[in-house]
């Protein structure tokens, strides 16, 4: 095989070199670098879709790329996108041509096109500069050869560019929103959740200020881990701000979210959900008064700004139980320097430690109680670094911790 050197091994080559990466811009830059010098003087990708166009040039001194519309490319390089479908080599008649971005071309050289098979046209074109040798028969063979490992990458890289992209869309839609501001109430939380690398789990952590000046708080736990749980986690919190409007007592709201929410007959594991509810204000006499409602949640941790700790006992059914749940209630006043607690099971059943134990309500109160008086952003930080040091990398459940103190 004659014309240009390091043809020999070019399609093992690009297997191996396009197959190190799945974005989208490396493996296409690389692509038009392993065709320069071995097939062409300047190679060139373009790929379109959604609309919009992609390009990247390798020539051996420099490397580019860019982006327009289809419309703005020359009009040569629409008609091949345009050619069917299928890995395809055409010959690239000698003249003088436009290449995107402004650049001249006076050469020949071959059109390949590539079969991607996911929502995009493409073609790779191999350009050489006049006078050199035409593609020989046995040089179209080794760029079809090549273009099949280019194909495949560049389809690889588009899927995985869109899933991770809808992944983001869903993490952004599913993450719990950053805390309102309440007048005379501090606020803080922590989120952690089992699966972090997703960045979203099934823990309910919401809460929405509300025009006569009091904010909604919501924590609960679905059941399940993963996506599910957070789809559930994120139709709950809907729902919440749906209702919320129309119950404005935590007990109502969480009885009507049990009735409109749920399917009582459905046997998911994600049917069913413990929260704490409950509505916080500053009182015009000085602190904050916190009215919880709860359906089957673990009970709030109250700490006194001297270091004593209350444990109000709520209970309930959990969500999704029984269309006629029965649900708790309780209010609890918070003086200055005081902190109300919620936290999600995730927090106590945390295994780790020297021997394997869970990191308890016991752990838990005696940390509250060291850190009487610090501000609530303090108390949530703690509890989530105290959890993740105890845990020591081990998997865990999902964590969602709200600090609410009377500042």
């Amino acid at each position: 095989m004659t014309g240009f050197p390091s043809q020999q091994g070019l399609p093992g080559e690009a297997y191996r070199v396009l197959g190190q990466s799945l974005n989208l811009h490396r493996t296409a830059a690389a692509a038009v670098r392993l065709a320069v010098p071995a097939l062409a003087r300047t190679a060139l990708l373009v790929l379109t879709f959604d609309h919009q166009a992609q390009w990247w040039t390798a020539d051996g001194r420099a490397d580019q790329r860019g982006h327009a519309v289809p419309a703005a490319l020359p009009r040569w390089l629409q008609d091949r996108l345009a050619d069917g479908d299928g890995i395809r080599v055409n010959p690239l008649p000698a003249g003088q041509r436009s290449l995107p971005g402004g650049r001249q071309h006076d050469g020949h050289g071959a059109v390949v096109r590539l079969s991607c098979s996911y929502q995009c046209q493409a073609v790779l074109v191999l350009l050489r500069d006049a006078g050199r040798p035409a593609f020989t028969e046995a040089e179209r063979t080794l760029a079809a050869q090549f273009a099949v490992p280019v194909s495949r990458a560049v389809t690889a890289a588009m899927l995985y560019r869109d899933q991770a992209e809808l992944a983001e869309t869903l993490r952004t839609a599913l993450q719990p929103a950053p805390l309102p501001t309440v007048a005379g109430v501090e606020l803080a939380a922590a989120y952690r959740p089992a699966r972090e690398a997703h960045r979203i789990g099934g823990d309910i952590l919401h809460v929405e200020a509300r025009p006569d000046g009091s904010a909604l708080c919501a924590l609960g736990d679905v059941c399940g881990k993963g996506v599910e749980a957070a789809l559930a986690g994120g139709r709950l919190r809907r729902s919440l701000q749906t209702l919320s409007p129309v119950a404005q007592q935590p007990l109502d709201l969480l009885h009507l979210l049990n009735v409109t929410s749920f399917d009582t007959s459905a046997m998911d594991a994600t049917q069913f959900a413990t929260l704490l509810l409950g509505v916080v204000q500053m009182v015009p006499h000085g602190g904050v008064l916190l009215r919880l409602a709860a359906g089957g949640h673990p009970s709030p941790v109250v700490v006194r700004r001297t270091g004593r700790v209350e444990e109000p006992q709520l209970g309930g059914m959990m969500l999704g139980a029984d269309r006629a749940a029965t649900f708790t209630e309780s209010v609890i006043w918070l003086a200055s320097g005081d902190v109300c607690v919620l936290y999600t099971d995730g927090v106590i059943d945390a295994e780790g430690g020297p021997l394997g134990e869970a990191f308890g309500r016991q752990r838990l109160t005696a940390m509250l109680s060291d850190y009487a008086g610090q501000p609530a952003a303090v108390v949530a930080e703690r509890i989530e670094q105290c959890t993740s040091d105890w845990l020591g990398g081990a998997e865990h459940d999902d964590i969602a911790v709200l600090v609410v103190r009377a500042p």
